[in-house]
Protein backbone atom coordinates (compact mmCIF):
# COMPACT_ATOMS: atom_id res chain seq x y z
CA UNK A 1 0.00 0.00 0.00
CA UNK A 2 1.68 3.45 -0.78
CA UNK A 3 1.78 6.08 1.75
CA UNK A 4 0.02 9.29 1.52
CA UNK A 5 2.03 12.09 0.69
CA UNK A 6 1.67 13.46 3.63
CA UNK A 7 2.47 10.59 5.76
CA UNK A 8 5.80 10.57 3.90
CA UNK A 9 6.69 13.92 4.40
CA UNK A 10 6.09 13.80 8.42
CA UNK A 11 8.31 10.60 8.08
CA UNK A 12 10.75 12.85 6.71
CA UNK A 13 10.61 15.55 8.84
CA UNK A 14 11.18 13.04 11.90
CA UNK A 15 14.38 11.50 10.07
CA UNK A 16 15.71 14.84 10.09
CA UNK A 17 14.72 15.62 13.49
CA UNK A 18 16.58 12.40 14.73
CA UNK A 19 19.64 13.50 12.62
CA UNK A 20 19.77 17.00 14.13
CA UNK A 21 19.19 15.90 17.34
CA UNK A 22 22.05 13.17 17.06
CA UNK A 23 24.60 16.10 15.30
CA UNK A 24 23.79 18.08 18.59
CA UNK A 25 24.90 15.26 20.79
CA UNK A 26 28.05 14.19 19.08
CA UNK A 27 28.40 18.20 18.96
CA UNK A 28 27.78 18.27 23.00
CA UNK A 29 30.01 15.12 23.56
CA UNK A 30 32.58 15.90 21.10
CA UNK A 31 32.76 19.86 23.23
CA UNK A 32 32.44 17.53 26.92
CA UNK A 33 35.77 15.42 25.64
CA UNK A 34 37.27 18.57 24.28
CA UNK A 35 36.41 20.32 27.36
CA UNK A 36 37.63 18.05 29.67
CA UNK A 37 40.73 17.19 27.39
CA UNK A 38 41.33 20.94 27.84
CA UNK A 39 40.68 21.03 31.43
CA UNK A 40 43.16 18.20 32.09
CA UNK A 41 45.97 19.67 30.07
CA UNK A 42 45.61 22.82 31.85
CA UNK A 43 45.60 20.93 34.86
CA UNK A 44 48.99 19.49 34.03
CA UNK A 45 50.08 22.52 32.58
CA UNK A 46 49.58 24.42 36.28
CA UNK A 47 50.85 21.50 38.14
CA UNK A 48 54.01 21.37 35.89
CA UNK A 49 54.65 25.53 36.54
CA UNK A 50 53.47 25.31 40.57
CA UNK A 51 56.81 22.36 40.51
CA UNK A 52 59.04 24.59 38.16
CA UNK A 53 58.43 27.41 40.79
CA UNK A 54 59.00 25.40 43.96
CA UNK A 55 62.05 23.53 42.41
CA UNK A 56 63.28 27.07 41.60
CA UNK A 57 62.55 28.19 45.03
CA UNK A 58 64.12 25.24 46.46
CA UNK A 59 67.85 25.80 44.12
CA UNK A 60 67.59 29.05 44.90
CA UNK A 61 67.22 28.36 48.50
CA UNK A 62 70.25 25.99 48.34
CA UNK A 63 72.93 28.86 47.05
CA UNK A 64 71.15 31.84 48.89
CA UNK A 65 74.28 31.39 51.53
CA UNK A 66 77.02 31.08 48.93
CA UNK A 67 79.15 27.66 47.81
CA UNK A 68 80.34 26.79 51.61
CA UNK A 69 76.84 26.22 52.68
CA UNK A 70 75.26 24.71 49.83
CA UNK A 71 74.31 20.75 49.72
CA UNK A 72 77.51 18.93 48.09
CA UNK A 73 77.36 15.84 45.91
CA UNK A 74 79.95 13.34 46.80
CA UNK A 75 82.31 12.33 43.57
CA UNK A 76 84.03 9.39 44.17
CA UNK A 77 87.04 9.75 41.62
CA UNK A 78 90.21 8.16 40.56
CA UNK A 79 93.24 9.74 42.59
CA UNK A 80 95.57 10.09 39.58
CA UNK A 81 95.05 11.54 36.31
CA UNK A 82 94.99 9.22 33.18
CA UNK A 83 95.24 5.88 35.75
CA UNK A 84 94.17 3.39 34.06
CA UNK A 85 95.26 0.26 36.33
CA UNK A 86 92.29 -2.34 37.04
CA UNK A 87 92.19 -0.79 40.94
CA UNK A 88 92.90 2.90 40.77
CA UNK A 89 93.32 4.68 44.17
CA UNK A 90 90.04 6.52 44.74
CA UNK A 91 89.20 9.29 46.56
CA UNK A 92 86.00 11.49 47.42
CA UNK A 93 85.66 15.53 46.42
CA UNK A 94 82.78 17.32 47.69
CA UNK A 95 81.21 19.14 44.56
CA UNK A 96 78.88 21.76 45.62
CA UNK A 97 75.20 21.42 44.12
CA UNK A 98 75.40 24.58 42.29
CA UNK A 99 78.09 23.52 40.32
CA UNK A 100 76.93 20.64 39.37
CA UNK A 101 73.84 21.84 37.93
CA UNK A 102 76.12 24.34 35.72
CA UNK A 103 78.51 21.77 34.23
CA UNK A 104 76.34 19.53 31.78
CA UNK A 105 78.20 16.10 32.13
CA UNK A 106 78.03 15.93 36.08
CA UNK A 107 74.09 17.13 35.90
CA UNK A 108 73.47 14.13 33.58
CA UNK A 109 75.65 12.06 35.58
CA UNK A 110 73.10 12.64 38.63
CA UNK A 111 70.07 12.93 36.83
CA UNK A 112 71.03 9.11 35.16
CA UNK A 113 71.80 7.98 39.12
CA UNK A 114 68.71 9.91 40.75
CA UNK A 115 66.55 9.40 37.71
CA UNK A 116 67.19 6.86 36.10
CA UNK A 117 63.66 5.91 34.26
CA UNK A 118 63.26 9.58 33.06
CA UNK A 119 64.24 11.39 30.19
CA UNK A 120 66.56 13.98 30.29
CA UNK A 121 65.28 17.92 28.75
CA UNK A 122 65.79 18.63 26.07
CA UNK A 123 69.22 20.04 25.34
CA UNK A 124 69.49 23.56 25.65
CA UNK A 125 66.98 24.11 27.20
CA UNK A 126 66.52 27.46 29.48
CA UNK A 127 64.74 26.49 32.52
CA UNK A 128 66.37 24.35 35.32
CA UNK A 129 66.25 21.14 35.50
CA UNK A 130 62.89 20.96 37.95
CA UNK A 131 62.61 16.87 37.79
CA UNK A 132 66.27 16.67 39.01
CA UNK A 133 65.59 19.40 41.74
CA UNK A 134 63.47 16.95 42.84
CA UNK A 135 65.01 14.34 43.18
CA UNK A 136 67.58 16.00 44.80
CA UNK A 137 65.86 17.43 47.32
CA UNK A 138 64.43 14.24 48.07
CA UNK A 139 68.10 12.64 48.34
CA UNK A 140 68.39 15.29 51.21
CA UNK A 141 65.81 14.43 53.12
CA UNK A 142 63.87 17.92 52.51
CA UNK A 143 60.36 18.08 53.13
CA UNK A 144 58.97 18.32 49.72
CA UNK A 145 56.40 15.02 49.88
CA UNK A 146 54.74 16.69 46.36
CA UNK A 147 57.95 16.40 44.60
CA UNK A 148 58.55 13.00 46.22
CA UNK A 149 55.33 11.94 45.10
CA UNK A 150 55.94 13.29 41.68
CA UNK A 151 59.24 11.34 41.08
CA UNK A 152 58.10 8.28 42.52
CA UNK A 153 54.79 8.47 40.60
CA UNK A 154 56.38 9.24 37.21
CA UNK A 155 59.18 6.49 37.79
CA UNK A 156 56.26 3.92 38.60
CA UNK A 157 57.81 2.50 41.06
CA UNK A 158 55.29 3.48 43.81
CA UNK A 159 58.09 3.25 46.19
CA UNK A 160 58.37 6.26 49.11
CA UNK A 161 60.98 9.21 49.27
CA UNK A 162 63.36 6.97 51.05
CA UNK A 163 63.90 4.70 48.08
CA UNK A 164 65.87 7.24 46.05
CA UNK A 165 69.86 6.85 45.66
CA UNK A 166 71.69 9.03 48.30
CA UNK A 167 73.81 11.99 46.61
CA UNK A 168 76.75 9.91 45.64
CA UNK A 169 77.95 9.71 42.21
CA UNK A 170 81.79 8.21 40.42
CA UNK A 171 83.18 9.91 37.72
CA UNK A 172 86.27 7.16 36.49
CA UNK A 173 86.66 9.90 33.78
CA UNK A 174 88.20 12.90 35.89
CA UNK A 175 90.50 13.32 38.46
CA UNK A 176 91.09 14.42 42.15
CA UNK A 177 93.14 17.30 40.86
CA UNK A 178 91.14 18.52 37.98
CA UNK A 179 87.79 18.16 40.08
CA UNK A 180 89.31 20.44 43.22
CA UNK A 181 90.46 22.66 40.59
CA UNK A 182 86.84 23.20 39.10
CA UNK A 183 85.58 23.49 43.27
CA UNK A 184 88.18 26.28 44.07
CA UNK A 185 86.95 28.16 40.84
CA UNK A 186 83.58 28.48 42.08
CA UNK A 187 84.18 28.57 45.32
CA UNK A 188 86.67 31.59 44.97
CA UNK A 189 84.38 33.32 41.79
CA UNK A 190 82.69 36.61 42.44
CA UNK A 191 79.35 35.36 43.26
CA UNK A 192 77.61 38.74 41.21
CA UNK A 193 77.69 40.56 37.64
CA UNK A 194 80.09 43.24 38.00
CA UNK A 195 81.34 42.03 41.24
CA UNK A 196 85.18 41.70 39.94
CA UNK A 197 85.04 45.38 38.85
CA UNK A 198 83.17 46.96 42.23
CA UNK A 199 85.36 45.18 44.13
CA UNK A 200 87.50 47.04 46.96
CA UNK A 201 91.36 46.58 46.43
CA UNK A 202 92.09 46.20 50.25
CA UNK A 203 91.31 42.94 52.14
CA UNK A 204 89.48 43.26 55.38
CA UNK A 205 89.65 41.66 58.48
CA UNK A 206 86.32 39.30 57.68
CA UNK A 207 87.90 38.66 54.29
CA UNK A 208 90.85 38.32 55.46
CA UNK A 209 89.22 35.54 57.93
CA UNK A 210 87.70 33.63 55.24
CA UNK A 211 91.00 33.20 52.80
CA UNK A 212 92.61 32.01 56.39
CA UNK A 213 90.11 28.95 56.37
CA UNK A 214 90.93 28.39 52.72
CA UNK A 215 87.48 27.14 51.72
CA UNK A 216 86.02 23.66 52.49
CA UNK A 217 87.43 21.76 49.80
CA UNK A 218 91.55 22.85 50.05
CA UNK A 219 91.68 19.47 51.93
CA UNK A 220 92.32 17.44 48.78
CA UNK A 221 95.43 18.96 47.83
CA UNK A 222 96.98 20.62 51.07
CA UNK A 223 99.18 22.52 48.80
CA UNK A 224 97.17 24.74 47.35
CA UNK A 225 96.47 25.95 50.99
CA UNK A 226 99.00 28.81 50.68
CA UNK A 227 97.46 30.77 47.61
CA UNK A 228 93.98 29.17 48.03
CA UNK A 229 93.12 33.37 49.80
CA UNK A 230 95.10 34.91 47.64
CA UNK A 231 93.51 33.71 44.39
CA UNK A 232 90.20 34.68 45.19
CA UNK A 233 91.32 38.08 45.63
CA UNK A 234 89.65 40.89 43.42
CA UNK A 235 91.04 43.94 42.05
CA UNK A 236 90.25 46.77 39.64
CA UNK A 237 93.61 47.02 37.89
CA UNK A 238 94.17 50.43 35.51
CA UNK A 239 94.91 50.41 32.15
CA UNK A 240 98.03 52.73 31.07
CA UNK A 241 98.42 55.07 28.11
CA UNK A 242 94.92 54.00 26.90
CA UNK A 243 95.92 49.97 26.95
CA UNK A 244 94.35 47.28 28.85
CA UNK A 245 96.92 44.81 31.02
CA UNK A 246 96.85 41.71 32.00
CA UNK A 247 94.36 41.15 34.27
CA UNK A 248 93.55 37.49 36.01
CA UNK A 249 90.05 36.12 36.43
CA UNK A 250 89.35 36.34 40.23
CA UNK A 251 88.89 32.75 41.04
CA UNK A 252 91.08 31.76 38.74
CA UNK A 253 94.97 30.17 39.67
CA UNK A 254 96.66 30.74 36.64
CA UNK A 255 99.52 28.40 37.58
CA UNK A 256 96.61 25.84 37.43
CA UNK A 257 95.09 26.42 33.72
CA UNK A 258 96.04 23.44 32.43
CA UNK A 259 94.19 21.52 35.02
CA UNK A 260 91.14 23.94 34.98
CA UNK A 261 90.80 23.54 31.20
CA UNK A 262 90.76 19.98 31.96
CA UNK A 263 88.08 20.06 34.34
CA UNK A 264 85.95 22.16 32.48
CA UNK A 265 86.29 20.08 28.86
CA UNK A 266 85.48 16.91 31.66
CA UNK A 267 82.36 18.20 32.97
CA UNK A 268 80.85 19.89 30.56
CA UNK A 269 80.99 23.56 32.12
CA UNK A 270 81.15 25.54 28.41
CA UNK A 271 81.97 29.28 30.39
CA UNK A 272 84.47 28.26 32.19
CA UNK A 273 86.62 26.80 29.36
CA UNK A 274 86.07 30.03 27.20
CA UNK A 275 87.06 31.95 30.50
CA UNK A 276 90.34 29.70 31.03
CA UNK A 277 91.04 29.83 26.93
CA UNK A 278 91.01 33.63 27.10
CA UNK A 279 92.61 33.57 30.01
CA UNK A 280 95.75 31.55 28.41
CA UNK A 281 95.34 33.68 25.05
CA UNK A 282 96.30 36.87 27.33
CA UNK A 283 99.06 35.20 28.55
CA UNK A 284 100.71 34.01 25.66
CA UNK A 285 103.94 36.23 24.97
CA UNK A 286 103.19 37.71 21.84
CA UNK A 287 100.16 39.16 23.45
CA UNK A 288 101.19 40.21 27.04
CA UNK A 289 101.08 43.73 27.44
CA UNK A 290 104.16 46.27 27.54
CA UNK A 291 104.45 48.85 30.56
CA UNK A 292 106.62 51.52 29.96
CA UNK A 293 108.83 51.82 33.42
CA UNK A 294 107.90 55.98 33.77
CA UNK A 295 103.99 54.36 33.98
CA UNK A 296 105.03 51.61 36.96
CA UNK A 297 107.13 53.94 38.93
CA UNK A 298 103.20 55.91 39.56
CA UNK A 299 101.74 53.50 41.06
CA UNK A 300 103.01 53.43 44.73
CA UNK A 301 100.36 53.98 46.94
CA UNK A 302 98.35 51.89 48.94
CA UNK A 303 95.31 51.89 47.07
CA UNK A 304 97.28 51.24 43.73
CA UNK A 305 100.44 49.46 43.96
CA UNK A 306 102.70 47.97 41.28
CA UNK A 307 106.11 46.40 41.70
CA UNK A 308 108.53 45.44 39.37
CA UNK A 309 110.33 42.01 39.76
CA UNK A 310 113.16 40.95 37.33
CA UNK A 311 111.36 43.37 34.51
CA UNK A 312 108.20 41.99 35.41
CA UNK A 313 105.04 44.37 36.70
CA UNK A 314 103.09 42.80 39.03
CA UNK A 315 100.02 44.77 40.85
CA UNK A 316 99.95 43.66 44.41
CA UNK A 317 97.46 46.03 45.65
CA UNK A 318 94.62 43.74 47.25
CA UNK A 319 97.79 41.60 48.79
CA UNK A 320 98.89 44.48 51.04
CA UNK A 321 96.61 43.88 53.61
CA UNK A 322 97.41 39.86 53.78
CA UNK A 323 101.37 39.86 53.30
CA UNK A 324 102.94 38.28 56.17
CA UNK A 325 105.56 41.02 56.33
CA UNK A 326 103.39 43.68 56.65
CA UNK A 327 102.13 45.95 54.17
CA UNK A 328 104.60 48.58 54.50
CA UNK A 329 107.41 46.03 52.99
CA UNK A 330 105.28 46.12 50.17
CA UNK A 331 105.17 50.02 49.64
CA UNK A 332 108.66 50.85 50.55
CA UNK A 333 109.72 48.14 47.52
CA UNK A 334 107.42 50.45 45.01
CA UNK A 335 108.61 52.83 42.34
CA UNK A 336 112.27 50.84 42.53
CA UNK A 337 113.46 47.51 40.72
CA UNK A 338 112.37 45.20 43.81
CA UNK A 339 114.09 42.16 42.49
CA UNK A 340 117.44 41.79 44.98
CA UNK A 341 114.70 42.77 47.97
CA UNK A 342 112.15 40.37 47.20
CA UNK A 343 115.20 37.37 47.40
CA UNK A 344 116.15 38.78 50.63
CA UNK A 345 112.95 38.49 52.63
CA UNK A 346 111.72 35.69 50.91
CA UNK A 347 114.09 33.29 51.49
CA UNK A 348 111.97 30.22 53.16
CA UNK A 349 109.35 29.67 51.15
CA UNK A 350 110.10 30.95 48.36
CA UNK A 351 108.34 28.38 46.12
CA UNK A 352 105.11 29.63 47.34
CA UNK A 353 105.65 33.33 46.94
CA UNK A 354 107.11 33.14 43.32
CA UNK A 355 104.14 31.44 43.13
CA UNK A 356 101.59 33.86 44.47
CA UNK A 357 103.58 36.47 42.91
CA UNK A 358 102.43 34.84 39.67
CA UNK A 359 98.93 35.61 40.37
CA UNK A 360 99.17 39.28 40.42
CA UNK A 361 100.83 39.54 37.03
CA UNK A 362 99.66 42.44 35.05
CA UNK A 363 102.32 42.68 31.88
CA UNK A 364 105.74 43.24 31.54
CA UNK A 365 108.10 46.89 31.90
CA UNK A 366 110.44 48.59 29.22
CA UNK A 367 113.12 50.39 30.28
CA UNK A 368 113.28 48.85 33.44
CA UNK A 369 116.74 49.31 33.32
CA UNK A 370 116.55 53.25 34.19
CA UNK A 371 115.03 52.32 37.50
CA UNK A 372 116.60 52.57 41.25
CA UNK A 373 117.30 49.01 42.94
CA UNK A 374 115.38 48.77 46.01
CA UNK A 375 118.59 47.19 47.95
CA UNK A 376 122.33 47.77 46.54
CA UNK A 377 123.16 43.91 46.54
CA UNK A 378 122.61 42.27 43.47
CA UNK A 379 120.07 39.37 42.86
CA UNK A 380 121.77 35.64 42.87
CA UNK A 381 122.23 33.78 39.70
CA UNK A 382 120.49 31.07 41.79
CA UNK A 383 117.76 33.15 42.78
CA UNK A 384 117.26 34.42 38.88
CA UNK A 385 117.48 30.82 37.52
CA UNK A 386 114.65 30.19 39.99
CA UNK A 387 112.63 33.33 39.84
CA UNK A 388 112.74 32.93 35.59
CA UNK A 389 111.91 29.22 35.16
CA UNK A 390 108.78 29.70 37.66
CA UNK A 391 107.40 33.61 36.50
CA UNK A 392 108.04 32.56 32.60
CA UNK A 393 105.94 29.12 32.97
CA UNK A 394 103.37 31.03 33.55
CA UNK A 395 102.91 31.81 29.77
CA UNK A 396 104.10 28.45 28.41
CA UNK A 397 101.66 26.69 31.12
CA UNK A 398 103.70 24.71 32.71
CA UNK A 399 102.51 23.83 35.65
CA UNK A 400 105.06 22.09 37.58
CA UNK A 401 107.43 24.48 37.26
CA UNK A 402 104.90 27.46 37.50
CA UNK A 403 103.83 25.72 40.97
CA UNK A 404 107.53 25.06 41.78
CA UNK A 405 107.06 21.52 42.15
CA UNK A 406 109.56 20.93 39.15
CA UNK A 407 112.15 23.20 41.36
CA UNK A 408 112.02 20.62 43.95
CA UNK A 409 110.58 23.20 46.25
CA UNK A 410 107.66 21.89 47.91
CA UNK A 411 107.39 20.78 51.71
Amino acid sequence: VSASPSTSAAVSVAKKRASRRLKVGLALATGAVAAASAAALYYVRLRRQRRERRAQELFDGWLADGPAKEPVVECEVPVEHGHSGENPDLDIVEVPIGLAFECERLRSVLRSHLLPDLPAPPPGADDIDFELVEAVAVALGEDVSDAALAINTERGDGAGSESVAPLAIKLPWIDVAALAQLTYWYDRRPRSTGEDDDAAPAASAETSERYEKYGRWTKKLNREKVVYGTVALRYRTRGHLGAQVFRRPAGVDVTRLGTLQRAAALCGHGPLGELVEDTMDKLRPKNVAKIPWDEVKKHTGNEDLWLMIDGRVYDVTPFLGLHPGGGHLIVEAAGKDSTSLFEMTHGEGLRYSLRLLNQFFIGVCEGGSKAEPADTAKPTSEFLTTLRSITGALHTFDEAKATGEAQGMLR
